[in-house]
């Protein structure tokens, strides 16, 4: 080595373990239920309140204070989802038709190529599912070319 170059050299933080991730806290039922009584009667804690709290379950106050947070956070969660579900529109019924019940055809090909009229300005070009393989196929061309004008 060169005079002017120092040897490396090994710090003990190079040589400490990783730090092992914190395993979860398993609250007993007797601790939940305690904790979600309290929750219903008040969704927040003032620091004496907490540390109360903390005492009579044996729990620690950081314990308390995640556990109200990550409650709220689930309720929130929940109201917004259930919010977005009564925002969202109800499914519709539709009609239709059975076409092919136990391999027998429920209809003649004729009755089914002209559909009724949803709207009097779109042509029958717009029900492509009334033309199915087999059924008078050139029948179904002929309202879609003279739909065209």
């Amino acid at each position: 080595m060169s005079a002017g170059i120092p040897a490396p050299v090994a710090t003990s933080t190079a040589f400490q373990k990783p730090r092992k991730k914190r395993s979860r806290a398993a609250f007993s039922h007797a601790q939940v239920f305690e904790l979600e009584r309290r929750f219903n009667h008040q969704r927040y804690l003032s620091g004496p309140e907490r540390a109360d709290l903390a005492a009579s379950l044996k729990l620690t106050e950081t314990q308390v204070k995640i556990w109200f947070q990550n409650r709220r956070y689930k309720t929130k969660r929940r109201q917004l989802a259930a919010d977005l579900l009564s925002a969202a529109p109800a499914a519709k019924k539709v009609a239709v038709r059975v076409l092919v019940r136990d391999d027998q055809r429920q209809y003649h090909p004729n009755e089914m190529l002209r559909p009724p009229p949803l709207f009097s300005f779109q042509p029958s070009y717009y029900y492509p599912y009334y033309c199915l393989p087999g059924w008078a196929l050139s029948a179904c061309a002929a309202p879609a070319a003279g739909g065209i004008k």
